[in-house]
């Protein structure tokens, strides 16, 4: 078996995604199959990542992420998070439980 690199160019309007390290988070799921650094989000997240912009790091991505996970897994799925505090509280770089998310990350919306 061989193994070849192809490299591409694609052209995305500046809200379709954003950089992140090496990372690139778009709604394009097209992409995914193209580059491995291609990570498929929904467009509330990507929202909530270009909210954030020029503060963000892989490693509080990632937290974030796995955090949303967890609490929709821990409760109910009709719950709503509030993803700004979420994150917001993660590159602050304050360390919580996951109950205290529970307790004060509820969506007002």
């Amino acid at each position: 078996m061989t193994k070849k690199i192809f490299r591409f160019s694609i052209s995305l309007d500046e809200n379709e995604f954003i950089e992140v390290e090496d990372h690139i988070f778009t709604t394009h799921d097209i992409l995914k199959r193209e580059e491995h650094n291609v990570v498929i989000i929904g467009p509330k997240c990507l929202e909530v990542l270009k909210d954030f912009k020029g503060q963000l790091t892989m490693k509080a991505v990632k937290e974030w992420l796995l955090l949303g996970h967890a609490l929709d897994q821990s409760c109910s799925y009709r719950s709503k998070w509030d993803d700004h505090k979420i994150l917001g509280e993660i590159l602050a770089g304050k360390d919580h439980s996951i109950s205290w998310y529970v307790e004060n990350c509820h969506s007002t919306k």
